[in-house]
């Protein structure tokens, strides 16, 4: 992991963030594997992804609409891997954040995404504002839940068939740690 530096995004490494996370939106659906509520025509990337993400870093923390954004890179200067915490929309949850993550399909299992999610829970326990990071993953996510549960991350609840994809039913589960502890 000594290879692998987190950096929050700047200026300097957005268009190649963009470039990323299109590549990841478009994996999404690959051999029937989801790792997002999306169907493979759904999670082409278009100009609401970057505005979404452009907005949200550029807005102040604990403003409507903010997010953090943080991104791994390897030792040749590509980003593998991604996490960021962002403002829930329901009123009266500013003590709480919504956890977005994934590692790029060539990187898997080298612990990147556990490494991110180990960086962003730190951070969250450092700031006094946070006391909650909420994440939901679709069941079927094996290896992101096993690393949510060895984090312990706790199971809120699990809402089946909440998805249909492509004809395909999926289950969905809503997870919580606690920061403040």
């Amino acid at each position: 992991m000594n290879q692998i530096r987190i950096t929050e995004i700047t200026e300097l490494h957005f268009n190649d963030f963009l470039e990323y996370l299109k590549k990841h939106l478009s994996e999404n659906g690959d051999n029937n594997v989801f790792y997002l509520p999306l169907s493979k025509e759904q999670s082409a990337f278009n100009k609401d992804w970057e505005t979404k993400f452009k907005m949200g870093t550029n807005t102040k923390m604990f403003e409507s609409g903010w997010r953090k954004l943080w991104i791994a890179i390897n030792h040749d200067n590509q980003i593998v891997g991604h996490a960021d915490i962002r403002s829930r929309k329901e009123l009266n949850t500013e003590h709480r954040v919504l956890l977005g993550m994934g590692t790029d399909i060539n990187f898997r299992n080298l612990k990147i995404g556990q490494h991110l999610l180990k960086f962003v829970i730190n951070y969250c326990k450092n700031n006094p504002q946070i006391s909650w990071i909420d994440l939901e993953v679709l069941a079927n996510n094996t290896p992101a839940i096993r690393i949510y549960e060895k984090m312990e991350f706790k199971l809120l609840s699990h809402v089946m068939d909440m998805f249909r994809i492509n004809y395909q039913s999926f289950d969905y589960k809503f997870m919580s740690l606690n920061v403040d502890s």
